[in-house]
Parts: structure tokens; C-alpha cells; sequence
């Protein structure tokens, strides 16, 4: 990654671009750069509806009913459209893993004319079952997926026992999903399976989803795009399994907390915007690995439950493990005027700036959740398999410093014994590990690399091999 354009993209952020337009040469300032989902750019609202451009108003193929739709998909070929009739209801009743075959456009008329879209609905869905199974190149537009559980505030697990129903899961490559209401799931709405990839979820409103309005899961691939969405949560709004290589970006989306139900209470909060530390690895080296990446930017975060005291305990976002390369958040409005409350992160590899915080929206350039930019080349970053290396290891790791800031030290360890200590990386041939005389009855070999910032800001990043 070049810090060269880092800087570069952080500066144009943070001041004023002149310009020379006027015909008496004088300069006048570009506005000041927009923040939130206000920014949006699309063209269309956010989370569609009335007014969307690119609404589908006809297909190769109607349908009414279930029937239909099944015999639609089976007979379906690459490039057919099949269009959900005006005003239709469709109850899927208990079929489950129905497949949306690979190339087809599967649409509804949502938003023209303010039509609130076909609608497929699952009051009797087998519990913990997934409705659509999406395949490659399938484009999601203009429909209403309604699940069998409870709106947010009528949430009584003793009374009604979550479905543990997901909406759509996406198991092929460029899939589109956009302008859909999708409601009442308690487990998701859209989740990223493996061999899922280059899936942009937009324009959509998700509400009353209990748990996932959209995951990215394990063996899923970026990029994985979250846009112009409104989102009403709980639990989450958008999530990652924090798996090695998964990552995903969410821009111009609204994010509403909505009050959780008095069946949850007392309820600490959870967090709009996360990512989960990888359960493999936590479980196998007690490491916290959070994916690869994160780009959450020009989001607005807001509050509908005012007389919820977990809103207070909520956070904007959670980083809950390091992110192999980085996690970034800019440009966004946070319900907490708190950077911390904002924010949690655990070890490093965050970058935070540029942001406005609150009701006040208070501008803070560099928040303290910033940290210092930790790398592995040699030996690599975690994965699920740990590598076996021999001969000599040659370390290389790269020591990142976002905009003003200043590196002061920098302390590289292997089970827990400094190799290096200086106010800089170390460059090749700084330290060199013999893998032939480390201890063969350790499960691993455990490098960690610590740096400090100007700040006094630390950033902490491991990894995992064992001698060949």
C-alpha cells in the first residue's frame, strides 16, 4: 500500500481545493467535502423506492404464485428476466434452498408510481432454513422479501421462538441486489456464502432483522459493497465473520437504532458496523483476527429510540480483531459524539479520521482509534493454516503512519523474546530467524510486532508459523 496516496487522498479530504473558474481570475474554495450518507451519488435515494431509475417494468416470464415462480426458475435461461406481477403476494409456504439460477434478472416494479413491490412472503418457513439460494451473475430488483418473524418492538422469544430463517444466501460471483425491502428475518437478510464474490447490495431498505441484515461469511471473496441502504437495527447492520481474506465496504448508507425489544432487556448494545474476530483462530491460538479489510465511509448514524438506554452503550462500530491490512472509517456522521463510543477497536490496524461525531457533529481530523499500520510479508499473515518455513527468515513487515503522524518505536518479539527495538521497521536483513533452533515443542511460533506512534498510540500485530 502506497502511504504516498494515503497522504495524498487523507489531505484532499481535509482541506480546501481552489479552483479558477471565475473570469476575473480570482480563486474562489471549492465546498467543503461532503459527510454522511448525504453525499450519496447514485442518483438515487436511499434505500430506493419511489422515483428508482432503474426499475424493471416487464419480463420474459410473469408470475402470480409459487408454482409459477418454481417453473419459472427451472426452465430459466441466461439473460431472462422474470418479472414478479404488479401487486402480487406470493406465500413461499415451506420451501426452502429454492435456486435463482445463474444469469437471470429475478424483478418487481418497486417504486414506480410509489407501487410498493411484489411481495414474497414465509409465515411457515422450516426453522433455521434458507429461502433462496443465489447463484452467479443474478440480479435482485424492485421486490419485497417478507420473513415469518416479529416486527422489532413485538420480540418475545418465549412467547415466539425466532425462525432462525435466512432471506437470500449468495453463493455466486456478481450478484446484485438492489431496490428490495427485505423484513422479519431474525437470523439475515442477505448473507455472503462461500464462493460468494463482487456482490453489491444497494438502494435497498432492511428492517426487522433481528441478527444480520448483511454478512459477509467465511471463504467469501471481496469485493463486497454495501450502498445507499437504510438500514433499521438491533444487533447489526452490516458484519464479517472476521474470516482471512473476507473484507467489505459500506458507503452512503442511513443506519437507524431502533429500540430493542422490552424482551431483550436489560440490553448492553451491540454495534451498527462490525466485524467478528475469526472463530477459528481465536479458538485454536487465541488470536483475534478480524478479515482482511473494512471501508465504511460517508455513512450518517442516527438514533429512533430515544428512550432506550442500551443506545448509550451501543457502539457505532466494532473492530473486534486486526484486521489483516486495514480497517478505515471516514467521512461518516456517528450517532456518539464520543470517538470512543464511535469506535472500538482492539489492537490495531484502524485508521480513523475525518469524521463528525454527535448531535453537534463535531469535526475530530485523527481520532485516537487510529493506530499505527502493521504488515506481514515474511513470514505471511494469519491464515487458516498455519505455514510451515524453513532456513532462515528474512523479516519483512511493513510499518504504516497515517497523515501527520509519527513513528517512535517499533518492538518486534517471537514467543515473547525481543528481537528488535528502534524508532523505525526494521529493514531486510535486520532480523534474520534461524527456524532450525527454535523450540519444535511449542504448537506455533508466535511473531508479534508492537508500534508506537508520536502519539503515544500503540498498534499490536501477530503471526503464526512453525519450522519446517
Amino acid at each position: 500500500m502506497s502511504k504516498t496516496f494515503l497522504f495524498v487522498l487523507a489531505a484532499s479530504f481535509a482541506t480546501f481545493v481552489f479552483s479558477c473558474g471565475k473570469e476575473d481570475g480570482k480563486q474562489e474554495p471549492a465546498p467543503l467535502p461532503m459527510y454522511g450518507a448525504d453525499a450519496n451519488p447514485t442518483g438515487d435515494s436511499i434505500g430506493g423506492g419511489n422515483g428508482y431509475s432503474k426499475i424493471v417494468q416487464s419480463g420474459d416470464v410473469t408470475v402470480h404464485n409459487l408454482d409459477e415462480l418454481l417453473t419459472a426458475f427451472a426452465s430459466a435461461k441466461s439473460g431472462d428476466v422474470i418479472y414478479v406481477a404488479d401487486g402480487a403476494a406470493i406465500d413461499l409456504g415451506t420451501a426452502t434452498n429454492i435456486e435463482i439460477p445463474a444469469g437471470i434478472t429475478l424483478a418487481g416494479n418497486r417504486g414506480l408510481n410509489g407501487a410498493p413491490g411484489p411481495l414474497l412472503f414465509s409465515n411457515t418457513t422450516p426453522p433455521s432454513s434458507i429461502l433462496f439460494l443465489v447463484e452467479d451473475d443474478v440480479r435482485i430488483t424492485g421486490l419485497r422479501f417478507k420473513g415469518p418473524d416479529d416486527d422489532f418492538p413485538n420480540i418475545d422469544y418465549n412467547v415466539r421462538p425466532e425462525s432462525g430463517v435466512l432471506c437470500l444466501a449468495v453463493e455466486g460471483n456478481h450478484v446484485e441486489v438492489e431496490n428490495c425491502e427485505i423484513s422479519n428475518y431474525s437470523r439475515g437478510g442477505v448473507e455472503i456464502y462461500p464462493r460468494g464474490k463482487n456482490v453489491h447490495v444497494h438502494h435497498c431498505h432492511l428492517h426487522d432483522i433481528h441478527s444480520y441484515p448483511v454478512v459477509v461469511l467465511n471463504k467469501s471473496e471481496p469485493p463486497v459493497l454495501v450502498e445507499a441502504c437504510r438500514i433499521n437495527w438491533i444487533w447489526h447492520a452490516t458484519a464479517g465473520s472476521g474470516a482471512p481474506g473476507t473484507g467489505y465496504e459500506a458507503r452512503y448508507n442511513l443506519i437507524i437504532r431502533e429500540a430493542a425489544p422490552d424482551s431483550w432487556q436489560p440490553y448492553n448494545g451491540q454495534h451498527a458496523i462490525d466485524m467478528h474476530d475469526y472463530l477459528q483462530i481465536l479458538q485454536e491460538r487465541g488470536h483475534h483476527v478480524a478479515g482482511d479489510f473494512m471501508r465504511i465511509h460517508h455513512n450518517t448514524f442516527v438514533s429512533n429510540a430515544p428512550n432506550d438506554p442500551s443506545v448509550a452503550t451501543s457502539y457505532d462500530a466494532a473492530v473486534r480483531g486486526v484486521p489483516r491490512e486495514l480497517a478505515e472509517f471516514h467521512h461518516n456522521i456517528f450517532l456518539h459524539s464520543d470517538p470512543a463510543q464511535a469506535i472500538f477497536q482492539l489492537d490495531g490496524n484502524v485508521w480513523v479520521y475525518d469524521n463528525l461525531y454527535g448531535s453537534d457533529q463535531v469535526h475530530i481530523p485523527i481520532a485516537l482509534q487510529t493506530t499505527p499500520q502493521i504488515l506481514f510479508v515474511n513470514p505471511p499473515p494469519q491464515a487458516e493454516a498455519i505455514p510451515a518455513i524453513g532456513g532462515t527468515i528474512n523479516l519483512n513487515i511493513q510499518v504504516n503512519m497515517f497523515d501527520t503522524l509519527q513513528l517512535k518505536q517499533v518492538i518486534v518479539a517471537l514467543n515473547g523474546d525481543t528481537l528488535y527495538n528502534a524508532d523505525k521497521a526494521p529493514a531486510s536483513g535486520d532480523v534474520m530467524i534461524n527456524t532450525s533452533a527454535l523450540n519444535t515443542s511449542l504448537p506455533f511460533q508466535e511473531l508479534t510486532v508492537t508500534a508506537v506512534d508520536s502519539r503515544g498510540i500503540v498498534g499490536r500485530h501477530s503471526t503464526v508459523f512453525t519450522p519446517q
